[in-house]
Formats: structure tokens, sequence, C-alpha cells
């Protein structure tokens, strides 16, 4: 890099906001005709892997990306740049994954992505000239799966079918490459900004293993279509996400992929549950032990009731809750007993890995309590200092936080209008440290003040 952009670093910054303000709409509004910078992006595409932070050595930051996210696109002067990639780990102590020098030219989109197995992983340099566009976009491919994975791409106009679309390349692990539209005109040889499906097939096949929503190419730029693994709660399947000149990246799910749920029963009788009601699916029933969470069942993804009963009818049964689960979605529900009936609560587990980040969700499940607070407390801290904990939760509220594997108490509080906090209940320290997505509860329970944490995953 130039003596000039490294000893300055707010032009640095105002270089970085300038081009955040020009891309993040994809250049559809840009009156920036020549590109003269050169232009540097980080995505992270690591299915097992943690948040990653990409800066210059003895440098600034270029920001950070879990899987599946970027950074925003920087403006930068071109030459040499040496990059760093670095994770935070449960002690807050920096781990390098790897040291690049990199050379970025004027007029050029570098697009460093993280893939692979987070054990080794491997970070590639992708790279390709930047066009001004009117009215048309250009497509690129890339295959990221853990395993080696090729792909023909087809694209059909909105509303045709399979049958009706057209060979526009193969994304392979490979490289980074330009898919070719197959009705060029006098104007242009690219895509028409338009509305498209996407279709995937093994190479040289006509068995569709992917197909996509209707997607809508409103930006007249570059698009990069990075075919990944799933992670999360969901084990098996892949995404293709949507990488354009933000952060903002869209995962594009299979119209035909499973979604996957679970069920908890927080009540202190044996319930009879039936999830039913989509007229794709036969109903599903199955009893449920008390204080017991079931295994993930996988379904076709639908709107779906769920209904419970207790066996000896002790409480009043939940009829017909709605429960909608989407393409590649995964969904806890939680039944609990208000007054002297059931009720049910939902939520979307984690689409991210749980190797080195926790995502942790949280739900009150006690009717009376409405303002409770959680804290995650370590062994060196109170709840006055703990990093981690979650606020104000009214019955039947969910949240989440993301927390870096380790032993931590959970403690549960009440605070009254007052400032006086009442101690509801408190574990001892326990290791939030498997794969797995974790749900903290505060329900009633027949102890000394009336309630009980649970933990599950």
């Amino acid at each position: 890099m130039q003596a000039t952009f490294l000893h300055l670093p707010v032009r640095f910054y105002v270089i970085a906001f300038l081009a955040l303000a020009l891309t993040a709409c994809g250049d559809s509004d840009s009156e920036d005709t020549e590109y003269s910078y050169a232009y540097l992006q980080f995505y992270n595409a690591s299915a097992n892997g943690a948040n990653i932070e990409m800066r210059e050595v003895d440098g600034s930051s270029f920001g950070s990306a879990q899987f599946g996210d970027a950074t925003t696109l920087f403006s930068l002067e071109e030459g040499d740049i040496e990059l760093e990639f670095v994770r935070t780990d449960a002690d807050d102590q920096e781990v390098l994954i790897d040291t690049l020098t990199v050379t970025i030219n004027e007029g050029e989109k570098t697009l460093m992505v993280l893939s692979g197995d987070f054990d080794a992983p491997s970070i590639t340099r992708y790279s390709f000239k930047r066009e001004e566009l009117d009215e048309h976009f250009r497509l690129f491919t890339v295959g990221l799966m853990t395993q080696e994975t090729y792909f023909d791409v087809y694209m059909s106009e909105s509303g045709d079918p399979f049958e009706a679309a057209e060979f526009v390349g193969t994304a392979d692990n490979a490289s980074l490459t330009e898919m070719v539209f197959w009705d060029g005109d006098s104007d242009s040889d690219d895509f028409d900004s338009d509305e498209y499906t996407l279709y995937l097939t093994e190479p040289g096949a006509t068995d569709v293993v992917f197909e996509s929503q209707t997607i809508d190419f409103l930006y007249d730029t570059e698009y990069v279509l990075a075919v990944r693994d799933i992670s999360g709660a969901i084990k098996n399947g892949m995404t293709v996400d949507m990488v354009l000149n933000s952060t903002s990246v869209t995962a594009i799910t299979d119209v035909d992929a499973a979604s996957q749920y679970r069920v908890y029963n927080a009540t202190s009788a044996p319930l009879t549950i039936t999830l039913g009601g989509n007229t794709d699916e036969e109903d599903q029933q199955f009893t449920l032990a008390p204080d017991s969470l079931s295994e993930f069942t996988a379904i076709r993804y639908g709107d779906y009731r769920i209904s419970a009963e207790s066996e000896d009818a002790s409480i009043g049964a939940l009829n017909n809750k709605l429960v909608t689960l989407n393409q590649s979605e995964s969904k806890a529900i939680l039944l609990y007993q208000t007054s002297d009936a059931l009720n049910a609560a939902t939520f979307i587990e984690s689409s991210l890995p749980q190797t080195y980040d926790k995502t942790v969700n949280f739900i009150n499940l006690s009717p009376d309590i409405d303002d409770l607070d959680v804290y995650m407390v370590r062994n060196d801290e109170t709840i006055d200092t703990a990093q981690y904990s979650v606020q104000n939760l009214s019955p039947a509220e969910s949240t989440s936080d993301i927390l870096p594997p380790d032993y931590y108490e959970v403690i549960a509080v009440y605070e009254d209008d007052n400032g006086e906090q009442t101690l509801l209940d408190r574990t001892p320290l326990i290791g939030f440290n498997e794969e797995q997505n974790y749900i903290v509860t505060l329900e009633p329970a027949n102890t000394p003040t009336g309630y009980e944490i649970a933990i599950l995953h």
C-alpha cells in the first residue's frame, strides 16, 4: 500500500464510508463511473467456523463476518496489502487464523473467502474487473461446500419451469466463474435486470437438486452466488448465498428443502401432542413425558397446527396453535401451563455454527413473572459484572444471545418497580461447550422460590 494510505487513517474511513454509500444498494445509484479504487470485501463460508475479523497487519480493521455473512465493501488504493484473519476465543484472546499478502488492483473487486473445515480452513482470493452496467447485471458462481462438489447452473425467467430453463455455467470449488446469459442483445451480453429462478443439477444431469424461489435481480451490478453447506440446528443440505457489495447477504433456500421441529413439555403431566393440518403431510402424534425435550423431527415445510392434551385431562387442552415451518428452518415448540390451560411458544433455532460460539435462546415460561432478567455468570463474575445477560423478558417472550464456550452459572432475577431484586433460581456452573443449540427457560416449580431454570440442548 502507498504510504499516504497507511499514515492517514481518516482518509481510509472516509473512503470506506463512501464505498458503503455507493455500493450498499448494488451500485444502481452510483455516479462513480470510473471505478478508480481497488475494492476489498470478506465473506465467511466455513460451516463449522467462528466469527472472523479481517484486518491489515499493524493497520486498520476491515470488519468481521460470521458464517454466511460478509463485511462491507471497502474502496482502497491499489497495491499490495498484508491481511490477517483472527478470531477471539472464550478467554477474549485473539487467535490468528492466517496472514496473506494480497495484491488489489484499481477497478477490480477482490473477494476474500474463508471456506472449508475450520480446523484447516482455506482463505481464497477471488477477483474480477468491475464494469458500468445499465439495466443489466453480471453473475458469478463459486462452490464452497466442505465436500468438493460441482453443479450445473440453469436459470429460467420468472414463472417458467425447469424445462424452459437455460444452462448458464457450472459452479465449482476451483474458481469463481462468470455465468453466460443466453439472450444477449446489441445493448449488452450481460443478464437483463429481471426476475429469475435458479436451478442446480449434478454435472450433465437433468434432475434438479436445488430450486430457488423467484429471485429479483434489482441492481445493475455484479452478483456472486456462493453454494455452501447448511449449519446450526439443521445439519444437512445446502444454501446459495447472494453476496453483493454490502454486509447484507441473502441466503437462498431450496423450495423443496425439509424443515424440522422439536417439542419441550414444560408441564408436570405427560402430554399427547398432534402436529398436522398440512394437506401434504400425515398428522404426527406422540406422547411426551413431563419436563422432557423431543428429538428433532424432519418434516415437509408448510403451515401446521399443533394440539396437545394431558393424559388425565388435568390441564385444559391446547387446540390448533398455528406453527409455520419454512424451508431449511428449525423451530422449537415449548408447551407450558398458564392458569389451568396449555399454551405454546415457538422460536426459530439458530442456523449459525455452534463450534466456537454458542447461540443460547432464553424464554420466560412463568406467566406471573412479567420482567425477567437472566444472567450468565462465569466463575470470576457476579451479576453486576457478568458480560452476558438478557433483560426484561415478559411471559412467553424469547430472545437469544451468542456466548463463547465456557462454564456459566445461570441466575434468574425479578426486579420490581422499586429496583428491589428477587432471586428466582440459580444453577451451579454448567458447561456450555457442546456443539448444540441451547435453550434456557424459567418455569413454575415446586421449589422454595416457586421457580426453576431448565437448560435444554
